[in-house]
């Protein structure tokens, strides 16, 4: 039997809407054949959450939000998500919207009591389960940040306050008066000194006599010498003979090391004597120093959680760099 024309396209015209269809729900994270179960949870607000966000339970992606609908009677917002049939779910489980990553993309986290684990109440598609929502990066970065900033204005007030405290200007009076006396003193003394250079001979004179009777005194002070050497060596020969020997062998271990390095035994040997050893570390840290600049300038190429993400961050690469990535990096 002959088909017409007319049939071959409305059998061509079918297929491509079911393949369109088909590959929307694809692109939106929502599995082709696997049943699936919708739950509904009610938030105030949901900061950024979207449709096709992941759903994630212990870590893993399990599934992604439907719709994110505003109830402009209640002015609440109805988000639904939808999960494998096969992950059940007591139904007094929580849907907590959560920081997927550091750039402020959302997730839904299925939270199950820890008492209710082994429990037999499931909760059925359709069912509303328990909400709640972690805070914003930005009131999250507040919490840290506003207590170290109060104890910073604390440090500073304190600061000014012992600056323009009463006690510390009476202080600073009290040096300048006892700097002006120490100059009086200084004009007293030379004052006092004029005219006194025969007394000043006079003074030096009898010290240098003094110098003559110490001179005179020397056999006594080198008797008193040759005895303080004495007593020194017996507290060497005494006290240090053990401490000498310890000296020695610790120098001796220094130089079994030094050895070992310089033939290349040991993790610190083969690294000053291997030069390939060196040259590799020091590839692995530019290496990395690469990966983390590309990660800052091109986030998406590893946060994102569908291929298309991802693949939008390569273009995005290419674009920038006038580069054509190969294959095993996309």
């Amino acid at each position: 039997m002959k088909v017409s024309n007319e049939t071959k396209v409305g059998l061509i015209a079918a297929f491509a809407l079911t393949a369109l269809v088909l590959g929307f729900n694809f692109l939106k994270g929502e599995s082709l054949f696997s049943k699936s179960n919708t739950y509904y949870a009610v938030y105030d607000k949901v900061d950024g959450l979207f449709r096709s966000n992941p759903v994630v339970f212990h870590g893993v992606s399990v599934g992604s939000v439907t719709t994110v609908d505003m109830d402009y009677g209640t002015r609440k917002v109805i988000v639904s998500v939808t999960v494998p049939k096969e992950l059940e779910i007591p139904n007094n489980s929580t849907l907590k919207i959560t920081n997927n990553d550091l750039l402020g993309s959302k997730a839904i986290e299925i939270i199950i009591p820890h008492d209710t684990l082994a429990s037999k109440v499931l909760a059925a598609t359709g069912d509303t389960l328990i909400s709640a929502k972690d805070a914003g990066m930005a009131q999250a970065l507040t919490s840290v940040l506003s207590p170290l900033s109060e104890s910073i204005n604390n440090v500073l007030g304190n600061i000014d306050t012992a600056i323009s405290d009463v006690s510390l200007n009476s202080t600073l009076s009290d040096l300048s008066e006892a700097l002006a006396s120490f100059k009086t003193t200084a004009q007293k003394m030379n004052t006092l000194l004029d005219g006194k250079d025969e007394q000043l001979t006079s003074i030096l004179d009898n010290v240098d006599g003094i110098t003559s009777d110490l001179k005179s005194g020397t056999p006594k002070i080198k008797k008193i010498i040759d005895d303080l050497e004495t007593t020194s060596s017996e507290i060497a020969s005494l006290d240090f003979k053990s401490l000498s020997e310890s000296l020695g062998k610790t120098i001796d271990e220094i130089k079994a090391t030094l050895s070992s390095i310089q033939d290349g035994q040991g993790t610190l040997g083969k690294l000053a004597t291997d030069d390939a050893l060196w040259i590799n570390l020091n590839k692995a840290t530019s290496d990395l120093d690469s990966l983390v600049k590309d990660i800052k300038l091109y986030p998406r190429r590893y946060t994102g959680f569908t291929e298309k993400q991802r693949k939008k961050g390569d273009a995005q690469k290419e674009f920038n760099e006038g580069i054509d990535l190969p294959n095993e990096t996309k």
